[in-house]
Parts: C-alpha cells; sequence; structure tokens
C-alpha cells in the first residue's frame, strides 16, 4: 500500500522512493539474511572492493549511511571478517577500508542475487521503462554533487 498526501490524495516522491526501496530490499532479504547482513550492511560492502580502500567518509558517502552508522557497521563487518582497515601509505594517520577474501565472496553471493531481482525488474517493467528508471534516480543522485 502505497502512502498518499493528505492533501492532494496523490502519491508523494518520499513515499514511492520509501516503497520502492522497501521492495527492492524484501528483493535481496534472503541472501542478505543468509549471510546475517542487513541493508545497511549490503551498501557499505557493495560500496568496498578487494583491492582499492576507502575512507570511511568516503565510505559513508557512497553508500548513503551517516558517519556515525558507518562507522558502527563497518565495526562489525570487520568483526566478522568481511572487510579490513588498513593505514594508508602517504598518511599513517588515514584508515583505508576494503574487502577482505571471505567479504569478496559474500559480496559476490549478494550481486548474484541481485543481477537476477534486476532482471526480474527489468522483465516486469520492460527494458525501456526500466533503463528510464535508472536514468533517472542517477540523475536525482547526482543532483546534489
Amino acid at each position: 500500500m502505497r502512502s498518499v498526501s493528505v492533501v492532494t490524495g496523490k502519491p508523494t516522491l518520499h513515499s514511492a522512493l520509501r516503497a520502492a526501496e522497501r521492495q527492492w530490499i524484501r528483493q535481496l532479504d534472503d541472501a542478505l539474511s543468509a549471510d546475517g547482513l542487513t541493508a545497511d550492511h549490503w551498501a557499505i560492502l557493495a560500496q568496498l572492493s578487494a583491492e582499492v580502500g576507502i575512507t570511511m567518509t568516503e565510505l559513508a558517502t557512497r553508500a548513503c549511511v551517516a558517519p556515525s552508522s558507518a562507522t558502527r557497521h563497518a565495526d562489525h563487518l570487520a568483526e566478522r571478517g568481511l572487510i579490513f582497515r588498513v593505514a594508508a601509505t602517504d598518511d599513517r594517520r588515514r584508515i583505508l577500508i576494503g574487502l577482505s577474501g571471505l567479504g569478496a565472496a559474500v559480496v559476490d553471493r549478494i550481486r548474484l542475487a541481485e543481477s537476477k531481482a534486476e532482471g526480474e525488474l527489468r522483465a516486469r517493467l520492460g527494458a525501456r521503462r526500466f533503463n528510464e528508471l535508472t536514468t533517472a534516480l542517477d540523475a536525482m543522485g547526482e543532483l546534489g554533487d
């Protein structure tokens, strides 16, 4: 059930985006749950690479997670051995975060589920509408840059 504005009786952009996000996370829930992960954990893991580390600030920004939440989630992921932290070679005070081998394997498994869910969404919407949707969401995300 979509939320609608009391004033207009129509769905608001906010309610439509939140409903879409909730539906998308439901599509990934089995894969995330199998690895004991939340949507925020996935947002963080999906931004990491095994080869190149990024700072916590960059990670929080890319994952669209508050810095304090990103740190808390990163602590949890590090305790599970899914990510690593290392000092940057150019500035030992900077800490870089990347995927461990175990983390890369988890990301690969979840990406398979994500790819399947994307394919199903593309089939339901049709290629043109799917491409329009992703283009519009990308453009919306870039407005703040």
